[in-house]
């Protein structure tokens, strides 16, 4: 069925669904970026952004489109870090000015919106620099308003904006040299292309499908000892509340103080984001137009370094216990330099754990045992080792994806109580079916009888489908967000592509993805997540 108008409902899930894929590509982007200046943050900074956005428009997801989009503008304002992620902030504010007045809108309306959200964040730059987000936005914009007034469907167009996004993607390193010298397209640019696909799949025929896990690029293949910094070397961002003055005016005084200089918002609130050699000097020019709030300054010539000159070889490393191949082929791809594979029929050994963490090439590992019954095993193996080695307790394989997608970028170590939030926020369960007759927390089983265990609760049913949607209820789904399967034990893809299916016409906001795990004697992992 066609989707022919965008509604502020369906505008929020493309938000986390954009959201969703940075989260994902994160540790990516971050390894991607070289400018304008090759400090390594441009995942984590596009990201969270996004979250802020999404945080805002989830308040209000019930609401018209103008309200959610103003909603998304004003949170991304607030939470937005770094280069990329202001220029991100803009857009979201250009596409909001675009709909204010509206409670839906259509493909040629999007495509005027694209525009502006793209003219906005160019007026915001004092020299707008081709080969960036800026040049792949434009691309993608472009081909909205190029195709959007024969082309009334969203996904027809959305799959078309975002080949052109990439095809603009793809041309970056030859319009910037620092990309070229790198071997690399833009980062910023890399991540606008993962927001849209991200959104593509809220829309029909691509809402469910499985997608790889990215692979990162080695670090050192991207970073160069010729890059530098320079004398603007201090990230220094914040937000002038109660302002007095407009973003020109403030921009023009600004100037002077550095580069990369971007001023956002309007009265009474305004974000500034600035390389500069003296982020006090900047500071007290603001503070005469307003109160200065959420201010951060970043030495970016000391991230450099971390990451290029001073770096060792490795500052830490992780081995992840991983249930099967596919949640081996995952981990890998988010970071792990181990994986220990589950034998059939038993868990790891203190030895295979051990061999494990001495395979790791840094003095400090991170191990995952991702099962409390490892749990103990990792503890001895941690204490054998001549590695510090720092045992996170993952009680399933979920939960060491989470704490992976965590340590994406992290180049000195987190401590337990640092990665505790991590753990807390996970929401899982496993889908299985009963091994033999049994009767567990009051609740009795059949064998051959399809169950959900979260944490120490069971749950029983007479269908799988039945199972797998009362799991998905009891973790919270009914509230949206992003629900992931990962299957194994007897099941293939058809099968995962079914529930998958069942759960997206259940839940009405949430999306839904599927991944093979691999993983013996456990059907589905599941989780849910906002």
């Amino acid at each position: 069925m066609a989707v022919t108008q965008l509604d502020g409902r369906a505008f929020e899930k493309f938000v986390a669904a954009g959201t969703y894929f940075l989260r994902k590509y994160r540790g990516v982007l971050d390894d991607l970026n070289v400018f304008p200046v090759p400090d390594g943050d441009t995942g984590s900074n596009m990201f969270l952004t996004a979250k802020a956005a999404l945080t805002e428009a989830s308040k209000v997801r019930t609401g018209t489109l103008a309200i959610v989009a103003a909603a998304a503008a004003k949170g991304s304002l607030l939470g937005a870090r770094g280069n990329s992620g202001v220029i991100l902030s803009q857009m979201l504010r250009g596409f909001a000015h675009s709909v204010r007045h509206r409670t839906s809108i259509d493909t040629f309306q999007l495509s005027l919106g694209m525009r502006e959200a793209v003219g906005a964040a160019r007026a915001a730059l004092t020299k707008p620099v081709e080969g960036t987000i800026l040049s792949v936005a434009s691309a993608a914009a472009d081909e909205a308003y190029r195709l959007a007034v024969r082309e009334p469907d969203f996904y027809r167009l959305a799959n078309a904006v975002l080949r052109a996004a990439n095809a603009a993607l793809d041309r970056t390193p030859d319009q910037l040299p620092a990309l070229k010298e790198a071997g690399v397209v833009d980062s910023g640019g890399a991540g606008f292309c993962y927001f849209l696909e991200g959104v593509l799949r809220f829309l029909p025929e691509q809402t469910i499908r499985t997608t790889a896990f990215p692979r990162r690029p080695l670090r050192s293949g991207v970073f160069t000892r010729r890059q530098v910094v320079g004398d603007n070397h201090f990230c220094t961002e914040f937000v002038l509340e109660d302002a007095r003055v407009e973003a020109l005016p403030l921009r023009d005084e600004l100037e002077r103080h550095g580069d990369s200089l971007l001023v956002i918002g309007g009265v009474p609130t305004l974000k500034v984001h600035i390389h500069t050699a003296d982020p006090d000097g900047v500071r007290a020019v603001a503070a005469r137009h307003g109160s200065v709030t959420r201010w951060k300054r970043e030495d970016m010539a000391e991230q450099h370094n971390l990451l290029v000159i001073d770096a060792p070889a490795k500052a830490v490393g992780i081995a992840a216990v991983a249930a099967g191949a596919g949640f081996d082929r995952i981990a890998r791809e988010l970071g792990a330099d181990v994986t220990i594979r589950v034998p059939a029929g038993a868990n790891p050994s203190v030895r295979d754990l051990l061999v494990g963490v001495n395979a790791c090439l840094a003095n400090t590992v991170y191990l995952l045992p991702n099962d409390v019954n490892v749990a103990l095993a990792a503890r001895e193996a941690g204490a054998l080792s001549a590695k510090r080695v720092i045992v996170v307790p993952t009680a399933d394989p979920v939960a060491g994806l989470a704490v992976l997608l965590r340590l994406g970028g992290v180049d000195e170590p987190l401590g337990p109580d640092q990665l505790q939030p991590t753990l807390d926020a996970v929401r899982s369960a496993s889908v299985f079916f009963a091994g033999k007759d049994s009767s567990a927390g009051g609740v009795a089983m059949k064998k051959g009888a399809p169950a959900a265990a979260i944490g120490k609760r069971l749950l029983t049913g007479a269908s799988l489908e039945g199972i797998i949607a009362a799991a998905a209820a009891e973790l919270g789904a009914a509230e949206g967000g992003l629900i992931t399967l990962y299957y194994g034990g007897a099941q293939k893809e058809r099968d995962a592509q079914k529930y998958a299916a069942v759960l997206g016409e259940r839940f009405a906001d949430v999306a839904v993805e599927y991944y093979y795990g691999g993983q013996a004697g456990v059907e589905y992992w599941m989780s849910v997540e906002r």
